[in-house]
């Protein structure tokens, strides 16, 4: 694992901790979950780069060692989008594979609809493809009491008794 290098990235005005091991030609970057950060892809990243890849793992805005944004509240998965463009751009990487787990499996998702351009592949875990909006969760193709469909209800629960706000599903902690 101290092969891994770590270097901050300035995208959109924060700066992003990347993580980062191989040479190869192609890249893979990996988007973490909620709540964790690039360390969740440590192994992954190592036998991706020992198989010749460029292997990335980013902590997104406010996760981490990366900045976290000046009014985290208003922010989007939208924004998480435009910070890995940001990234592929600001590194000089046209393309990627792209892997989402979790939290990270909805901007990848995002990604690979807004600019399909930017992928080879898309490999998604533990969500199923969903794009943010109204009734975003197929909650009728989901098992019973799949994590995810509790944790939205929690969050609506918690921002409308709370703070008297509506959650939309676009917004992230």
């Amino acid at each position: 694992m101290e092969q891994i290098k770590h270097t901050h990235v300035e995208v959109r005005g924060l700066k992003l901790h990347v993580a980062e091991i191989g040479s190869g030609p192609k890249v893979v970057l990996f988007l973490h979950g909620f709540p964790e950060i690039w360390y969740s892809w440590r192994h992954q990243m190592i036998a991706v780069a020992n198989a010749g890849y460029r292997a990335i793992a980013i902590d997104f805005r406010g996760y981490g060692l990366s900045e976290r944004p000046p009014e985290p509240e208003k922010g989007t998965f939208m924004d998480l989008v435009d910070d890995v463009v940001g990234l592929l751009n600001a590194l000089g990487i046209s393309k990627v594979f792209l892997v989402g787990k979790d939290l990270g499996a909805i901007p990848a998702n995002m990604l690979s609809v807004i600019h399909p351009d930017r992928l080879y592949g898309l490999v998604t875990l533990g969500v199923p493809f969903i794009l943010p909006g109204p009734a975003s969760l197929p909650t009728d193709l989901m098992p019973k009491g799949f994590y995810v469909t509790r944790w939205e209800v929690k969050m609506h629960k918690l921002f409308n008794e709370k703070n008297h706000n509506h959650i939309h599903s676009t917004n992230y902690l």
